[in-house]
This record gives C-alpha cells, sequence and structure tokens, in this order.
C-alpha cells in the first residue's frame, strides 16, 4: 500500500491524464469543450471522431499491442507507447465531457465508448512490468 503522500502507478497515470488535458485543452480553446449546456453533444461528438480517426492513423494498434515487456521506469521513454498514452488525454476528457455536461444518448455514449476503450486498450497499462491490454472496462459508465 503507498504512503498518503505516493500515488500507485494508476493514480500517477490518471493525474498525468488530467494534467495533459488541462493543458491541452488551453491550448486549443477552440474546441469548446469548456462550454457547459445540455446540447447533445454534436460539436464534441463531431470532434471526439475527430480526435479518434487522428490516433488511429499517427499510432498503429497493432504496434501498440505488440508492446508486452515494459518496465514502468522505461515506459515515459518508450517512443511509441508514451506518445500515445499522451495523445488519449484528449480523447478520453471530450469523452467524459459528453458524459457528464451534454445530454447525449446512452447508446451513443456506448459507441464512443467503445471507440475510446478499443485506443486505450493497444496502449494499455503497466502491471508488474507487463502491459495489459485486456483491461476490463464498464462501457455505460
Amino acid at each position: 500500500m503507498a504512503n498518503l503522500g505516493e500515488l500507485t502507478p494508476q493514480q500517477l497515470e490518471r493525474q498525468e491524464a488530467e494534467e495533459r488535458l488541462q493543458q491541452y485543452m488551453k491550448d486549443h480553446p477552440e474546441h469548446g469543450v469548456s462550454q457547459r449546456g445540455p446540447s447533445e453533444g454534436g460539436p464534441q461528438v463531431a470532434e471526439f471522431e475527430k480526435l479518434v480517426a487522428s490516433f488511429e492513423s499517427t499510432y498503429s494498434l497493432a504496434e501498440l499491442h505488440a508492446i508486452v515487456d515494459l518496465r514502468m521506469e522505461d515506459a515515459p521513454r518508450h517512443p511509441l507507447r508514451e506518445p500515445a498514452k499522451e495523445a488519449l488525454a484528449p480523447i478520453v476528457g471530450l469523452l467524459n465531457y459528453l458524459k457528464e455536461e451534454t445530454s447525449i444518448s446512452p447508446a451513443k455514449y456506448r459507441e464512443l465508448k467503445e471507440k475510446y476503450v478499443r485506443l486505450t486498450r493497444a496502449v494499455g497499462i503497466i502491471k508488474n512490468n507487463v502491459v495489459d491490454h485486456n483491461r476490463k472496462f464498464d462501457l455505460d459508465s
């Protein structure tokens, strides 16, 4: 168990993703994600789809899935996985925004989350020096 001042690798990874999202939103205010409202998220859904397509054209999901042995301390220097991990931050941020700040339908949210899960599984999470690409996700929450 981690001391009070220490974060687990998963907590650290989430904190870093949130920080990258905040920086991304500061650098790209034109995406309008900071706007609040009960819309169905039309422009944000389009932006989400654009970010997913960009991720898929930039990073090979097959090559990401091929990364299986990786020490936590080596991960920040990995030439493929680390940039891909960073590219997930605005995608998950937009997904969370759509769920929390719009009236997106449960079916549409699930469809978008499935796309995100496919990407995040390709990047994986490191456990005991092994990249886990099969983490379970609740697609409805």
